[in-house]
């Protein structure tokens, strides 16, 4: 009888471990779609101006298109083309999303988030568009090797 409530009691707190790891997967989700995922960071040499438009080229190389921003503002958002989604009734859409911020001896911080919109129905009202916050995608790495090879003077299309 013993041996039984000692493995009941072993059982339910293996269940609590199991739980408590999908409740906490499930918070990150929520939080990112709240809060958005943390952005990518890099310190890159170079003058504000500088980075602004490797990162811009960037951006249109991979591309997106710049749709808010400026070098005044330190920031620049983009949408990349629409393209088929699963079925035809839907469509998706990426979005990045680029801070800069100079630093002390010529860095400059690049923040990049990225996101993907999905609508999954063409009648707007009844299924609206969805933003979700891209936290671990290869783009980033994508984003950040073609800014050092803009930087590295890459202006050639």
């Amino acid at each position: 009888m013993r041996k039984t409530g000692l493995s009941l009691l072993a059982a339910a707190g293996c269940s609590l471990a199991a739980g408590c790891a999908s409740i906490e997967a499930m918070r990150s989700t929520v939080q990112d779609r709240l809060a958005g995922a943390p952005p990518k960071v890099r310190i890159v040499k170079g003058e504000a101006r500088e980075v602004y438009d490797a990162a811009r080229r960037a951006m249109e190389r991979l591309g997106y298109q710049l749709t808010v921003g400026g070098p005044a503002q330190g920031r620049l958002e983009g949408l990349s083309r629409v393209g088929g989604g699963d079925d035809f009734r839907s469509s998706r859409q990426r979005a990045i999303s680029v801070r800069l911020q100079p630093r002390e001896g010529g860095d400059v911080a690049v923040e990049v988030r990225l996101s993907e919109i999905v609508e999954e129905s063409f009648n707007r009202l009844a299924n609206p568009a969805t933003e979700t916050p891209l936290r671990d995608s290869p783009a980033y790495d994508a984003f950040f090797e073609e800014l050092e090879r803009q930087l590295q003077g890459g202006m050639a299309k």
